[in-house]
């Protein structure tokens, strides 16, 4: 899938959670389409199971830290 083809609400989402912005507060900022790109992250991150949130934090900064180096190699 093509960088253009994939929305930015997911990696937003990421970063903001890492950086340490509460989950409510960044997912509140996304309105509501955004929440609906995002809607998978959100679930999983509002998992009771901490190894659901983990797995799905790091897959979506995974994803962030590939756009990042693609970008930076071309």
């Amino acid at each position: 899938m093509s960088a253009t083809a994939r929305s930015w609400e997911p990696a937003y989402l990421a970063v903001s959670v890492v950086l340490g912005e509460p989950l409510e507060v960044a997912v509140d900022s996304l309105g509501d389409g955004g929440m609906a790109r995002a809607g998978a992250l959100i679930e999983a991150l509002r998992s009771p199971s901490r190894e659901t949130r983990a797995r799905a934090l790091a897959h979506a900064v995974s994803e962030v830290a590939r756009a990042v180096e693609a970008v930076s190699l071309a």
